[in-house]
């Protein structure tokens, strides 16, 4: 009985891990695309300074704070954090199937003495 009560919430967490895989490879694109952007968008404004005659050693500070900029860099950081932790949450998930997986070959050895 505790058997068939282990192997159920096994099949459950196996059906979370294929749910948080899945998620994770949006988050990944989404993270891979806002660092995409945010860079584009950083070298086109550096481009712009520069032509303007802005001196170099002040070019980074004024991109930085660029509205547009800043929100690019917010997206990107949030994407980033997401991603990991749904890669985190894919650590635990694994970490509870190895340790339920455990705990049935114990019970299905202590069967066996039975």
């Amino acid at each position: 009985m505790e058997i068939e009560k282990l192997q159920r919430e096994l099949l459950k967490q196996n059906e979370w891990l294929f749910l948080k895989l899945t998620e994770q490879k949006k988050l990944v694109v989404d993270a891979a695309q806002t660092e995409h952007d945010y860079r584009i968008a950083v070298a086109k404004k550096m481009l712009e300074l520069r032509a303007e005659g802005t001196p170099v050693t002040i070019i980074a500070d004024i991109t930085k704070g660029e509205k547009l900029i800043a929100k690019l860099k917010l997206d990107r950081d949030i994407a980033k954090g997401m991603s990991d932790a749904c890669n985190q949450a894919i650590m635990a998930i694994r970490a509870s199937m190895s340790g339920l997986q455990s705990l049935i070959s114990r019970d299905k050895e202590l069967m066996k003495l039975i």
